[in-house]
């Protein structure tokens, strides 16, 4: 794996739709249905598509919660919080890596539990706790480093479940 992704992992995002705030997580595993359990989301209620077609669903944070969840990489799912307010990915015995950029505000969350002392981040300039954008490109490819693939137009277009928690309508 290349140290580096050919393209921006953030503007890769925004030229897919990803508009505003991005709230995603990378999970450790490869069981989709035990994730998606995990997060909440209704089985019942999913369909297959790729990241264009998820964010025509984007709503307001008063909207039901939807997510877009599907593999990442060997052993690692990732889910975008599509709809809604709140995402928590928190899913125990799972290494979990989330983001949280507000747009709003021009706030970024740095990615609890990446190690920023590793070695193999040294040539990427990572925020302690928080940053602004200018911080999102280096954290998406520390995740990138640590799970083996960066985000690139063939994972943009790879199909994933999107789905909304149980409990809310569509």
């Amino acid at each position: 794996m290349r140290l580096s992704p050919e393209e921006s992992q953030w503007a890769l995002l925004t030229g897919a739709g990803v508009r505003g705030g991005f709230q995603a997580a990378w999970i450790e595993g490869d069981d989709l249905d035990a994730i998606t359990a995990g997060l909440g989301m209704d089985p019942e209620e999913r369909i297959e598509c790729d990241l264009a077609t998820a964010m025509r669903w984007r709503r307001p944070v008063h909207a039901p919660v939807v997510h877009w969840v599907g593999s990442h990489s060997p052993g690692w799912t990732f889910a975008m919080l599509v709809a809604g307010f709140e995402f928590d990915a928190a899913l125990p015995g799972r290494q979990v890596y989330p983001f949280t950029y507000l747009y709003e505000i021009g706030e970024f969350y740095s990615v609890p539990g990446l190690e920023w002392d590793d070695e193999r981040f040294a040539d990427l300039a990572l925020p302690d706790d928080m940053g602004d954008e200018e911080c999102l490109d280096d954290c998406l490819v520390a995740v990138g480093r640590i799970t083996g693939r960066f985000i690139d137009r063939a994972w943009l277009a790879e199909p994933r479940t999107l789905g909304r928690l149980t409990g809310g309508g569509w």
